[in-house]
């Protein structure tokens, strides 16, 4: 049967640029955080190697050095990028556009 753990909970906190917004969307076998992402937003990303590093969601746009995209899955930051992070069924993540921890500037590292 088709149960509630069958979903994957997607939530975006824009930073208080925009209302948040969660979307419960089916699970499926395999499913990434990125694939789980581009189902309920409007993405941007750039390629790095073999990862992609998620620099738009609708259209808020990260901004090196002082806000960026990250996300966690069940409360938990995430350890690895979106394209290779699988999704299992329940899970909940959310994605949070807060201060570029990352990036630095030249003039910061000391």
């Amino acid at each position: 049967t088709y149960g509630a753990s069958q979903l994957v909970t997607v939530e975006i906190d824009y930073g208080g640029l925009q209302q948040s917004r969660k979307v419960e969307i089916p699970w499926k076998q395999g499913i990434t955080a990125l694939e789980a992402l581009q189902s309920v937003a409007k993405i941007e990303t750039q390629k790095h190697e073999e990862y992609f590093l998620v620099i738009s969601i609708d259209n808020i746009i990260m901004k090196i050095g002082n806000r960026a995209w990250y996300y966690n899955i069940n409360g938990k930051r995430a350890t690895s990028f979106a394209n290779q992070c699988i999704l299992s069924e329940g899970d909940s993540m959310r994605w949070e556009y807060t201060k570029d921890v990352c990036t630095h500037n030249k003039e910061e590292q000391k």
